[in-house]
């Protein structure tokens, strides 16, 4: 026991951890990149001048260069030599992929959730989806937008499975810029609340393997959407 105290106050002399006040300069760029690209203000195949994100921030090139590469690293901007950083441009091939990813993680997520929900939880994702509707009614893209984040976000951690959550927010920049933002820039919104309202149900249910297929058929419905009508869009322009 004596010898587990001093093994301790040896490893822990000249080492002290204090709490972080502030994020580097170059992750709070990147961030609101990402909710640039993410709520459809910087549109896939927008150049990014490194030279105008500085000015426009009050900051030097050098970390807008690291949010770059950063963003590189997570497949939210593309780097031509000799042209510049610009917005992933969208692809069939990358939407089908990141879709796939989904369905399988959320659907998994929702099998969990359904048999974990509370009365409480249950009255929360109603609340979400009469948001939902209230936006869709009014118009508003970014609410529902919110929302639909939202929606997922809670059943992904109402699952129970910490793993599970971990992947789900590793590749939640490219699902909600993807599958979600640009899906309901061209979406019908009282579908999209429609849609939401079907898996709740599923939810409410009880039954896993309900609530997996209704989960699945919601992600998938979200992809055939963006295959057709968002890329048949980029084809005209």
């Amino acid at each position: 026991m004596q010898h587990d105290k001093e093994c301790t106050a040896r490893e822990s002399q000249g080492f002290s951890l204090g709490p972080l006040r502030f994020r580097r300069m170059a992750d709070q760029i990147a961030a609101a990149i990402r909710d640039s690209i993410a709520k459809g203000k910087l549109l896939p195949g927008t150049h990014l001048f490194e030279a105008r994100i500085a000015r426009e921030m009050q900051t030097s090139r050098i970390p807008v260069r690291e949010a770059l590469i950063q963003l590189e690293q997570e497949g939210l901007v593309t780097r031509k030599p000799s042209r510049g950083t610009f917005v992933t441009e969208l692809t069939e091939k990358m939407m089908r992929e990141v879709s796939s990813l989904r369905g399988l993680l959320e659907g998994y997520a929702a099998s969990h959730a359904a048999m974990r929900l509370t009365t409480d939880d249950l009255m929360h994702l109603d609340g979400l989806v009469m948001e939902m509707r209230l936006a869709a009614d009014a118009g508003s893209f970014l609410r529902i937008l919110d929302c639909d984040y939202q929606f997922h976000e809670y059943v992904i951690h109402a699952a129970g499975h910490e793993l599970l959550e971990e992947m789900w927010k590793a590749t939640h920049a490219k699902i909600r810029v993807y599958l979600s933002a640009t899906n309901l820039m061209y979406a019908d919104l009282k579908l999209t609340a429609e849609s939401h309202a079907r898996v709740l149900e599923a939810l409410r249910s009880g039954d896993a393997e309900v609530a997996r297929m209704a989960m699945a058929a919601h992600t998938e419905a979200a992809l055939e959407q963006l295959v057709t009508r968002v890329l048949a869009a980029h084809r005209k322009d």
